[in-house]
């Protein structure tokens, strides 16, 4: 068994380029997102190893004895090199169905034994009668979308109060200019809605603005209200659920208080899934609440896609060599490691 995941990534990466992903039978969004991490496997798969390195240096066992779950997995290929690594069972898991099947087929394809595939969100998982104890739960690009994320931490402590988590998320709080990106696209999601050609990534399907939708299901609920009170509480019920949205549309009606509105001039969400739009949250937040559920969490950096060919690739290697003096200011991405705090 060797010592470091990244020995692995060539063999792995030799049996995911031998996979016709014109021949899978899963749906055209989750091919689309396979195209592209097989464009950029070497780049992935060093994000994987980085992520499987963060587990096994705070496990209290051997990785090879424990019971990993990819969560939020997609296309399940994280699940999967964990596996091919040596974990000795890996759960995979999303809310998507078109995703879960993607990923029992890529798993059927690449001959990997997956323990269990389980559809649904976290309360889903802890709910499955499973005989072993989740050791670790790691996520890619996840813990950016996740609604109440109180909520999600609080689960995850009640599945294992000693659960290892490993996060990645792309919206660096701290990366001036990654944040003014991902503002722009959640105004573009809140005023203009999206649709498939906005990017590559986008999506199965499109969506009106938010804003408007928050407006339809305000007008389902209280009919009788004035257009323009409508129009208030959807503005004021920016970053919150259908579930939210009607219990707030119901205390006005009887108290006629307009609902606080969110502390971010930005943040967003789909107010049918209550997915967030590349949710920006300060590192402190992050601690905070981790903290709360007895976790200390650990925010380390990201790198950049030095793979690519060319120029690019060759500027984005000196780019890694160099951002750490800048702290987090110039990372892709970061990395959030939790585990249990030591009493």
């Amino acid at each position: 068994m060797h010592t470091s995941f990244k020995h692995y990534i060539p063999f792995f990466e030799e049996k995911l380029h031998a996979i016709d992903v014109k021949s899978l039978a899963i749906a055209p969004y989750c091919k689309r997102y396979l195209k592209h991490i097989l464009q950029n496997s070497k780049y992935y798969l060093q994000i994987y190893a980085a992520v499987l390195e963060k587990v096994k240096k705070e496990a209290a066992m051997p990785f090879i004895e424990m019971c990993l779950l990819d969560y939020g997995a997609g296309n399940g290929l994280l699940g999967l090199f964990a596996k091919y690594c040596g974990f000795e069972k890996v759960i995979v898991n999303d809310i998507d169905e078109s995703f879960l099947t993607a990923s029992t087929v890529l798993a059927k394809q690449m001959g990997i034994d997956i323990h269990h595939f389980i559809l649904g969100d976290l309360d889903a998982v802890k709910k499955e009668e499973l005989s072993e104890k989740i050791d670790a739960l790691v996520a890619t690009d996840l813990i950016e979308h996740i609604y109440d994320l109180d909520g999600f931490v609080a689960t995850m402590s009640s599945i294992n109060p000693n659960i290892i988590s490993v996060f990645t998320t792309g919206s660096n709080p701290e990366n001036y200019f990654k944040v003014r990106s991902l503002m722009k696209l959640q105004n573009r999601d809140e005023y203009f809605g999206g649709k498939e050609d906005d990017a590559l990534l986008f999506g199965h399907d499109a969506h009106e603005s938010y804003l408007k939708i928050r407006e339809k299901i305000i007008k389902d609920v209280a009919p009788e209200l004035d257009e323009n009170i409508i129009l208030k509480l959807a503005k004021f019920t920016r970053g919150k659920n259908k579930s939210d949205i009607i219990n707030d549309v119901k205390k006005f009606q009887s108290t006629k208080e307009l609902p606080l509105l969110i502390n971010h001039p930005t943040n967003t969400c789909h107010p049918e899934t209550g997915s967030w739009t590349e949710r920006l949250v300060a590192i402190l937040t992050y601690k905070s609440i981790f903290r709360h559920h007895q976790f200390e969490l650990q925010i380390s950096s990201g790198f950049y896609n030095q793979y690519q060919p060319g120029i690019k690739g060759i500027a984005l290697f000196f780019l890694n060599k160099i951002k750490s003096i800048f702290g987090l200011k110039l990372d892709p991405f970061i990395f959030l490691t939790g585990k249990k705090m030591i009493s």
